[in-house]
This record gives structure tokens, sequence and C-alpha cells, in this order.
């Protein structure tokens, strides 16, 4: 760790080096593609390990239990971490591995996905079901034709912070191929004192991966490794209640916008049949999934018969 204007940093990797492109007009080499990988990124996060005013917890855990109540064990798991690392002068955000396990369309994805936006570290999702290679996460070295580094440093590239929270969906549905195993290749990378001297293929270095916080999901666990099992802490979550309709939909609502970069108050405002209507579908059938495309639907529906003014 080095510390930038008062601020912990981390350099990815020293150097990268040189791949043969480096004068060549047409083709730009990897070392200019991932330069910023070389420079200092900030571990994100400080602000929100503040304690919240009134709760006595971290502002991070306040803010996502007033938005997903139900999600209590693995928003507990959250906030004792952000306070051991604030309790131990580490102003950033650092999670053990993570495993929700809970049903389909419980909300799982969307509250680790909500943990890297409300944290500023940001986030990256890659969803594992079917898939039968590596490359996904490995990325793809040099000599192939189109190399590229893998997951974890994308996201880095992406977020622009060294801790970003990458969410493996669905992570009981991988599959082990003649291109390699995507769960063995998860092992090295969520035991932080391997993942903090990974070797890139792509980049031809080792990439310093040890601060990214990974959230993995899945529906069951009987299906998964004891070797996966023994490096994550395993948190069964419960999705949310009739009594939390209300709740679920203005979340989903905000997060809509969000998505489509745009202010809550631009999105279409909804009559009262309308919001009638997605509160029933969501207590008969406690999907946030299928909510989350009910509102999706609505909003576009809307777009097409009332189009909006962009300046």
């Amino acid at each position: 760790m080095i510390v930038v204007d008062g601020k912990p940093h981390v350099r990815p990797c020293v150097s990268i080096p040189p791949d043969g492109n480096e004068s060549n007009d047409w083709i730009a080499s990897i070392g200019d593609l991932y330069a910023p990988l070389t420079t200092p990124l900030p571990l994100a996060g400080a602000p929100m390990l503040t304690r919240a005013h009134g709760s006595g917890e971290p502002r991070i855990a306040a803010v996502l239990r007033s938005e997903a109540p139900w999600m209590g064990a693995a928003i507990d798991r959250i906030a004792d971490q952000a306070s051991m690392q604030l309790w131990a002068g580490r102003p950033w955000m650092a999670l053990r591995p993570m495993l929700l396990v809970g049903t389909p369309g419980c909300g799982k994805t969307h509250l680790a996905r909500r943990l890297g936006a409300l944290s500023g570290c940001g986030e990256a999702l890659l969803s594992l079901a079917g898939v039968s290679s590596n490359a996904e996460l490995a990325g793809s070295p040099r000599g192939f034709r189109h190399p590229l580094p893998a997951f974890p440093a994308m996201a880095m590239l992406r977020t622009g912070t060294a801790n970003p929270v990458i969410v493996i969906d669905e992570v009981e549905k991988a599959c082990t191929g003649d291109l390699g195993d995507p769960i063995g290749t998860m092992l090295g990378l969520l035991e932080r004192s391997t993942a903090g001297r990974y070797f890139d293929g792509c980049l031809s270095t080792e990439v310093d991966l040890a601060h990214v916080n990974w959230i993995l999901t899945a529906n069951r666990i009987d299906r998964l490794p004891p070797p996966l099992l023994s490096r994550v802490d395993v948190v069964e979550v419960a999705g949310p209640g009739s009594e939390h309709a209300e709740m679920v939909v203005a979340t989903l609502w905000r997060a809509v916008a969000a998505d489509l970069g745009l202010p809550l108050v631009e999105l279409p405002q909804l009559g009262r049949g309308a919001e009638a209507m997605l509160l029933r579908l969501f207590r008969n059938t406690r999907s946030v999934r299928r909510l989350r495309r009910t509102i999706e639907t609505l909003v576009a529906v809307s777009a097409r018969h009332a189009p909006r003014t962009v300046n």
C-alpha cells in the first residue's frame, strides 16, 4: 500500500513488459492499453465505514439495512467487517469472500451490486451459469488473437479502484470443460496471499489482486466443492416478505433510474392502478427479479408513448 494525497492506494503492477507493438501505428500495445494498472489506484470506501447517525453501525450497513432489511444476516457480516477495518485504522472496504445462498429472485445479486455502488468501490458482474472455461476469469494470454487480462484486473481498470466488488453470479452452475475449470481458477483468486501475486498471462507480469472484494451467489451449495466452500463465508439469505412490498418497489424503481443514468424524478410517474398492480405482483410471486422486469417494461412502454426531451 502507498499513500497518495493522504489516501491509501495500491499499484496493481510495477510495469508491463513490451509485446512488440510499441512502434506499431495500427495496433496498440498491451502496455499502452492497460497502462492505468501500473499507476496507483485508490482503496475506496472510507466514507461509508463511518458510523451512521442514530444507529451506531457503519453507514454502508445502515443504508443497506434500510433498503433490504430481510437481508439482515448478510448485512450483519458486512457491518462487522467494516467496523473492524475502521477499528484497525484501515479506512477502505475490505470484506472476506462471501457466498450468498438463497432462492432465485430473492435479491442476492442486487444486494451485492448495491454494495459496490454505495461503497464507491464500483462493481463488476460475471455469471458462471453454463461456463465451462476459465477464460472468463483468467483472461487470455499473449499469443491469443485477442489477449485480455484477468477479469479482476479488468474490473479494477473499469472502476478505477484497487478494491472493486466482484459479483460471481450462479457459481454452482459452472462446469468443468477442456478449456479449464472456472472454480479452480477462482480458488487462487479468493486467497489474498496468492491473489496478491497473481501472474496475468496477458500482462505478462504479476498483478496485486489481493484487495478485490468477492461476493458469490448461488441457489444451492450441494454442488459446490469443499475447497471453494472453505474459502468463503456462507450466508443463507431470505427474500423479502409481502410486508416489504412497498419498500421493494421503491428500491427497484431507484435502481432502474440509476441504470438508465437518470434522476428518479425523470422516470414516468406511476398511476395508482400501476402501483397497485406492482404491489400485487410482488405479494403473489415474492420475486424481486420478476418485479424488476415488470418495472422496466412499464418504463419502456411509457417512453414509447411519451418520448422524453433530451437537451
